[in-house]
């Protein structure tokens, strides 16, 4: 049990972390959403040059963003032909941009921010999940630093493994892998979001027993993975803060912890699971409680919890 964990009560999310954590992904959201304004303000530039919107379709600056605008996603203009989407975009002119007269480029510059805002969205969901295990790699890393453990990182942007002295703030949401060696000598890795075939899913945080040093290649890779005898620990992380979800987001989290436990257990190997969630509500918090208390569950901790954290992340450390 975590030592910050008395009951079910002090799993529960409180007032002042989810208004903390809505403040910072509408702060982040804002920050986001830069590039897409900056896109319609050049978008609205090159339109405002031209009297007619039929013209528009003729200016290859815009294509896209008129497409955009028009409704042709990312993902559809993929599978269209161009013919298709001069199609789309002729229609779209006819029945929108046409019909809003002289005030053509406002009707389009806010129907391309109406299409961005759905792929902020999409961004912002992801973003999210990426905080969380940017939140849970700082912690990993104070511990092992106020541990004096050594210790390395990888990137998702680099092949190569780097020391910690050359690791900027920028690339903690970077981070795929660390790896150290526990006090006792033994060697660990953590690995974020990886395919456990045993599983056949992927598992947000991967906890081994041995350092994949010596591989160097895909298929290695697979069978290290492949082995259940090289898991220490596997947990979900669910880093939303909206109450509303929270349910959900623990029943999916739940069922593959189940998943993970029942899959090793047929292999004949013992695997410690843990649950680490941003937004936790009063059912889920006893149905968690009583999941660690009776040994179903390892470990458990609120990621809005700095205490319950720091103790999660040293646990990870030491397993």
């Amino acid at each position: 049990m975590n030592d910050f964990i008395d009951s079910s009560k002090d799993l529960e999310t409180t007032y002042s972390a989810t208004r903390s954590g809505f403040l910072e992904i509408a702060l982040r959201k804002n920050r986001e959403a830069l590039p897409y304004i900056d896109e319609a303000k050049a978008l609205r530039s090159i339109a405002s040059l031209y009297n007619n919107p039929r013209e528009l379709a003729k200016d290859e600056r815009i294509f896209v963003p008129l497409s955009e605008a028009a409704g042709v996603s990312t993902k559809a203009s993929n599978y269209l032909k161009k013919t298709d989407i001069e199609g789309i975009i002729k229609e779209f002119i006819e029945n929108f941009l046409e019909a809003a007269g002289e005030s053509f480029v406002d009707e389009l510059v806010y129907r391309f921010l109406l299409t961005k805002g759905d792929a902020l969205g999409g961004r912002m969901r992801n973003i999210v999940g990426a905080l969380a295990s940017e939140k849970i790699t700082r912690f990993l890393l104070a511990n092992l630093r106020n541990s004096k453990i050594q210790y390395s990182v990888l990137l998702n942007t680099d092949p190569r493994w780097k020391n910690p002295d050359l690791l900027t703030q920028d690339d903690l949401i970077l981070v795929k892998a660390i790896r150290w060696s526990t006090a006792r000598g033994l060697s660990r890795e953590i690995r974020y979001n990886i395919r456990v075939p045993i599983v056949t899913k992927n598992i947000d945080i991967s906890v081994f027993n041995k350092q994949t040093t010596n591989i160097t290649s895909a298929s290695s890779m697979k069978h290290f993975v492949s082995d259940p005898k090289n898991y220490v620990a596997l947990g979900e992380l669910k880093g939303g803060i909206d109450p509303a979800g929270a349910d959900e987001h623990w029943k999916t989290a739940n069922t593959a912890l189940q998943r993970i436990r029942s899959s090793f257990k047929a292999s004949s190997c013992n695997v410690k699971t843990f649950f680490v969630g941003g937004a936790i509500e009063a059912s889920m918090a006893e149905e968690i409680f009583n999941q660690v208390k009776n040994g179903e569950l390892t470990m458990a901790a609120n990621l809005t919890n700095d205490n319950q954290l720091t103790k999660l992340c040293s646990w990870l450390l030491n397993a």
